[in-house]
């Protein structure tokens, strides 16, 4: 009788898994929908190129179609000239409805822009992909556990018991020489799965512990969350892609980083040093400091032939900048949040099974609370997600390239509590408890509730100034492309 309920529960807890890896394919193209969302800002950019591009390309195969793309082109353009009327129709707020058949018209603009941001996620996935786990791990400078140290010989028996608990096959083991306290799982299922453990982790935490932790990895390869967290990369990826190819006019990095991009993608088999070179270029795109200072762009040059240059550049550096800013704004506000929402949703699951598997949620609890204090091991902070955890992203800056990766992962309090509620010691939060301040200062309780109430407006206010920067910038974009392609084409 003995033997037969763990096996029970080793078959109950691999369904489960299983179909957890099902949902894994719908956490898939959530992700391709939120990249194809990232064409939607720059659909003013995307879809005159892409018309010019095949316009170009028809025009050379005999011009069967063209007049198609020109009839288009003219015909935004016209409903410029209608919404420029029914704009000075608009006299107040109740007057907003007349606008709406007007920018419905311009929503075939964007459908261009959509299919082709949602292919260049497909591309990078699957680019990517080519080498599953082997360039994450070469990045961070993982080894193979060696048999003859005896802590990493436990650690692979600890891993082998869990698998085996788990009914899955033992995964792969590499061990990153940090003193920093972390692991993560990679691969997409049991038969790729790969965990990488710190040397920090072996030395801090205890049997226990570290077998939580393994649970936690194998859970995660399991549960099919790396096919999730490819896919989240390889959105962050088509964003660096898109701002990549804004700072073209204006940094040799972003030529450097479309050309190996180009190259990877035809070559058959490509090394895993090169795709490491193309990822570590899209993440550089992501980060503000990216955008080169103008006057460095012209330092060293005569001061006659230093102005001409700031004169020529300033528009693509300005027209970049916004469009940074834009699209900064619009993946903040509309896709960062669902992102985070799926990868938070599944964290919370993982943790559970955790529980189920391990039957020790002190032990996990003790362990993330430890791991959950430090950063990532160098090379992987773009990658934070993948780890079992990381700290907020409160105290990084917007210009930060890893404040993307850490805000995706769900702050440790949170799941501490939530192991709490599973059987684990109760931790304090730190969090702000406002009833609590009420019940003991009720008269300053009322001060910062109307305080609280004030900042509704300001909300909305804020809301309406994006909106608007966002439309003014779009719009001038949109139609400058749209004449540029009836000029040409």
């Amino acid at each position: 009788m003995s033997d037969a309920a763990p096996s029970a529960r080793r078959t109950t807890f691999y369904e489960e898994l299983t179909r957890r890896r099902r949902a894994g394919w719908i956490a898939a193209v959530v992700c391709a929908l939120i990249a194809a969302g990232v064409g939607l800002v720059l659909s003013t950019i995307v879809t005159p190129l892409v018309l010019l591009i095949l316009g170009g390309l028809l025009k050379l195969v005999g011009g069967f179609g063209v007049a198609t793309i020109q009839a288009f082109v003219a015909g935004q353009i016209a409903n410029f000239d209608h919404l420029s009327a029914v704009l000075d129709r608009v006299q107040g707020l109740g007057d907003l409805g007349l606008l709406v058949g007007p920018l419905l018209r311009f929503a075939p603009v964007a459908v261009p822009a959509l299919i082709t941001a949602l292919l260049v996620w497909l591309w990078l996935r699957a680019l990517f992909g080519r080498v599953g786990s082997d360039a994450f791990v070469a990045r961070l400078g993982a080894r193979p556990a060696r048999p003859d140290d005896f802590e990493e010989r436990q650690l692979a028996n600890i891993v082998e018991e869990v698998a085996i608990g788990a009914g899955a096959p033992v995964p792969q083991l590499f061990l990153i020489d940090s003193a920093q306290v972390n692991a993560a799982a990679l691969g997409t299922s049991h038969r790729n799965g790969v965990l990488l453990f710190t040397r920090g982790l072996l030395e801090t935490l205890d049997r226990s512990e570290t077998e939580a932790v393994a649970a936690r990895l194998i859970s995660t390869i399991g549960a099919g969350d790396l096919r999730a967290a490819a896919g989240i990369t390889a959105v962050l990826r088509t964003l660096g892609f898109f701002l990549t190819l804004l700072d073209l006019p204006l940094r040799g990095g972003a030529w450097r980083t479309l050309g190996d991009l180009l190259r990877v993608s035809v070559t058959p088999r490509p090394g895993i040093d090169a795709l490491g070179r193309v990822g570590d270029g899209l993440e550089e795109g992501l980060q503000a400091e990216a955008l080169p200072d103008l006057d460095r762009l012209a330092s060293g040059a005569p001061p006659i032939v230093g102005k001409v240059l700031r004169f020529a550049i300033l528009p693509f550096y300005l027209a970049s900048a916004l469009y940074k800013l834009v699209l900064f704004l619009w993946t903040s506000l509309c896709l960062g949040p669902p992102l985070a929402l799926l990868w938070r949703n599944r964290c919370y699951w993982t943790d559970a099974r955790v529980v189920q598997l391990a039957r020790n949620p002190e032990a996990f609890a003790k362990a993330l609370e430890k791991i959950g204090a430090v950063d990532p091991p160098p090379g992987g902070e773009a990658f934070a997600y993948l780890f079992i955890a990381a700290p907020t992203a409160a105290r990084r800056s917007a210009s930060d390239r890893r404040t993307l990766a850490l805000a995706l992962t769900p702050s440790t309090s949170d799941r501490l509590a939530r192991l709490a509620a599973m059987g684990a010691e109760a931790r304090p939060s730190g969090a702000f408890d406002f009833k609590a301040f009420a019940a003991a200062r009720p008269g300053s309780a009322a001060i910062v509730g109307a305080l609280g109430l004030l900042l509704v407006p300001l909300f909305a206010v804020l809301f309406a100034a994006i909106g608007f920067l966002t439309a003014i910038v779009t719009s001038i974009g949109l139609l400058t492309g749209l004449m540029i392609v009836h000029a040409l084409i």
